[in-house]
């Protein structure tokens, strides 16, 4: 009988580690697409992608001298206006699913111990994404989430706060997945609990769900 490669999704909210997960299992063996690398291809100079944004917000300099996107310039408009975030979510999240179902199309033919989509808007996006069985969520409280957005992008605490509250909290997502990763002190906490995770997701048998 022919494996199954099974299909994940490892989600969160903004500064709850997904990267630091998300490194430890392609280390293990899993095969990551990145949602936040396929977003950047569909807005790269020249794309379809931002084209229509520039269509759409004819008003705003989105685009740079050089043809990139003027990413600064986007986040200020969708983190102000929930409209317009809808607007760009409808323009670019059909183009960045087709890029993901051509990567897993691929992957799927390699057989890696598992696929993992990070992606972290999947509790908040309003397409079904049927391929995914199962959901890690990589939890952590919003003040600590704040103070690594801080220490990491740069960013105000206002700005910081903006971000984390055009996300849905964890305690609506945490119910809905399937396994919980809390990045709340160490690393080597973390770690632990994603090889457990991880040695769940990838057995042979059923799945089984940590308590």
């Amino acid at each position: 009988m022919e494996s199954h490669t099974k299909v994940v999704a490892l989600t969160g909210g903004i500064g709850s580690g997904k990267s630091l997960v998300a490194g430890l299992f392609k280390s293990w063996g899993a095969a990551i697409v990145d949602a936040d690398i396929l977003a950047r291809e569909v807005v790269a100079p020249g794309s379809e992608g931002l084209k229509e944004l520039q269509k759409a917000f004819p008003s705003e300099v989105l685009v740079l001298a050089d043809g990139s996107l003027n990413r600064s310039k986007l986040a200020a408009i969708i983190f102000a206006d929930e409209a317009a975030r809808l607007k760009v979510e409808e323009i670019l999240h059909p183009k960045i699913r087709q890029l993901w179902l051509k990567d897993l199309d691929k992957l799927r033919q390699t057989k890696p111990a598992i696929i993992v989509y990070v992606v972290p808007l999947y509790f908040e996006s309003r397409r079904k994404m049927p391929e995914i069985e199962k959901v890690v969520l990589v939890a952590a409280p919003d003040d600590l989430k704040i103070s690594r957005i801080m220490a990491r992008d740069g960013f105000s605490l206002q700005s910081a706060q903006l971000r984390l509250k055009a996300q849905l909290p964890d305690s609506e997502k945490i119910s809905k997945s399937d396994f919980v990763i809390h990045n709340v002190s160490t690393i080597e906490a973390v770690t632990d609990r994603a090889r457990e995770t991880f040695a769940r997701l990838t057995q042979a048998g059923p799945y089984s769900t940590p308590g």
